[in-house]
Parts: structure tokens; sequence; C-alpha cells
């Protein structure tokens, strides 16, 4: 009887140790598949998942070149995964190792031990909160293969009192002296107004020169092209007679332009929220036109 007995649990040994060794490992298309995965993934920068299958296809089940292949494989993932070590302090600089770090809005681990953490490379949003979840930071980070155990340091803040980005001031009582933008605005067109009033003063100068410049003109044609007489002009006479038409024009349009451009100018400067202690009044005279300037230095 302890003869069969042993004979009979040897049977058994032997029978399931076939189904023993083929649960240890994967199969020999479960480590094609992962290695074929593996390339995809460390293309795509995922380098955390790529090394996953690798360690599923570096197993003594696999073939022996596939395995070889997956062992390099694995070996340039590891040298280019970046890795982090998180740095949490509170406000008083004492370090916080009961805080967990979330990832693009996705767990990443639930305590801060100093350990270098495994990260894809590429830019990432990063969220801390403590224990209670009452103290908040975040930070973003770009992170480039082959970069490891780079530091990342936060000041968990409370989450009631962090501010928010853009929120409005809100205004205190009683009366608020003038902004800068309204006594911009009050500068602004006031500049604008002298400038027109420039223009304008130049449009009048224009004015004045062409209408010399055509009298000038008509009268040399008149004293010596003409003789005296408009009616009996040579061809030279007429020529000039002609230019002082058009210079006569020109000067109607300078003196018209000008005045206009005055007038604007003016409106838009004294209608300009006041306070400075300079003002601007166009003069013209019988000897030609420009700007008053008064004021107190």
């Amino acid at each position: 009887m302890p003869v069969t007995r042993s004979v009979g649990a040897l049977a058994v040994c032997v029978l399931m140790s076939p189904s023993a060794a083929l649960a240890a490992g994967p199969t020999k298309e479960a480590c094609v598949a992962a290695n074929e995965a593996a390339q995809d993934l460390r293309q795509a920068g995922k380098l955390r998942e790529a090394r996953e299958k690798l360690l599923v296809c570096v197993s003594e089940a696999c073939p022996g070149p596939v395995r070889e292949d997956c062992a390099q494989r694995l070996n340039d993932v590891n040298t280019a995964m970046p890795t982090l070590v998180f740095e949490v302090k509170d406000p008083s600089g004492n370090d916080v190792s009961a805080a967990r770090v979330a990832m693009d809005g996705q767990p990443l681990v639930d305590r801060v031990t100093g350990s270098a953490v495994s990260i894809d490379p590429g830019e990432h949003r990063f969220a801390f909160d403590d224990a209670n979840g009452r103290s908040h930071a975040e930070q973003t980070v770009v992170v480039r293969e082959g970069d490891h155990d780079r530091h990342v340091r936060v000041v968990l803040r409370a989450a009631s009192t962090e501010p928010s980005m853009g929120a409005a001031s809100v205004p205190t009582e009683g009366p608020q002296p003038e902004t800068p933008a309204s006594t911009n605005v009050g500068s602004t067109q006031r500049l604008l107004g002298l400038v027109l009033g420039g223009a304008g003063v130049a449009g009048l100068a224009v004015g004045g020169i062409f209408g010399l410049v055509s009298k000038s003109t008509y009268d040399h044609a008149l004293q010596t092209d003409c003789r005296g007489n408009t009616n009996g002009c040579s061809t030279q006479g007429a020529q000039e007679g002609q230019t002082a038409h058009s210079q006569a024009m020109v000067s109607t349009v300078g003196f018209i332009a000008g005045g206009v451009l005055l007038a604007a100018g003016a409106v838009l400067y004294f209608t300009a929220p006041s306070g400075d202690s300079v003002a601007v009044a166009p003069a013209i005279g019988s000897d030609g036109a420009g700007l008053a300037l008064r004021g107190l230095w």
C-alpha cells in the first residue's frame, strides 16, 4: 500500500507539471504580440505602457530571439524613461508625505515617499492635495526623455484662500480717484486735437504760399508776356496764366482743408476732459494763422 500510494502521487505530479509550467509563463503568440505592441507604444511616447509589455516578453517562457529583442528594447525604454521626485511642503516649509498626486486628472500616487516616479515624456499637469483635501497646489511640468530624478517642489496652500485667476478686485467705499484709463483718454484726445490743429495750420500755410505764388505767376505773365492786355498774350503767357490758375486752386484747397482741420482739432482739444493747465486756441490774422498757447509753468 505505501508503494502504491507513492506511485500514484508521482503520477499525479507528472500529469500536473505540464499544466503548471504552461501557466508559469506567456505563450509564444503572447510574447510576439507583446513585443510588437511595445514597439508601437514606444513610438507613441507611452513609455510606461511599453515597459509593461516588454516585461511580458522577456519571460523565460518566450522564445530566445524574442526574449533577447525585448530585453534590448526594455533597456532602451528604461534609459529614456523620465522620473520625477516630488517634494511637497506646507506653508511653514515642513515636508508633507501624506499627499496625493494626480497627473492630467488621473491618480498617480497616494503618498509622497521621496522615491522617483516614472512618467511618460511630454507636458503634464500635476495636482497635489493633502490627506484631508484642505490644501491644494498645481503645477505644469514639461518632462523630457532621459530626464532622471528631476525634483518637482510645490507648496500646499489652503484651498479656500487660494486666489482665483482673473478675479476682479472689490471696490472700496467712498469716492474713487480718476483712473489712469480716463486720464489717458483725455490726454489722447487732446493730443489728437493738437495733431489735427497742426495739420490745419500746415494747410493754411500751403494755401497762403500757393496764393502768393499764383499772384506772382499771374503778374509776371500779364506784365511780360501779355504786355498788360489779357487778350494779347503770347503762347508763353497763356501757359503761365493756366499755371497761375492751377496754383490758385491749390491755394483755395489748402485754405479750406486747413480751416476744417484746425476747427476739428480745436473741437477735439477743448471737449477733452480738463485738468491740464495749458490751453491751446487757433489764431488767424491778416499775416497768417497759427496756434496760441497759454498756460502756467
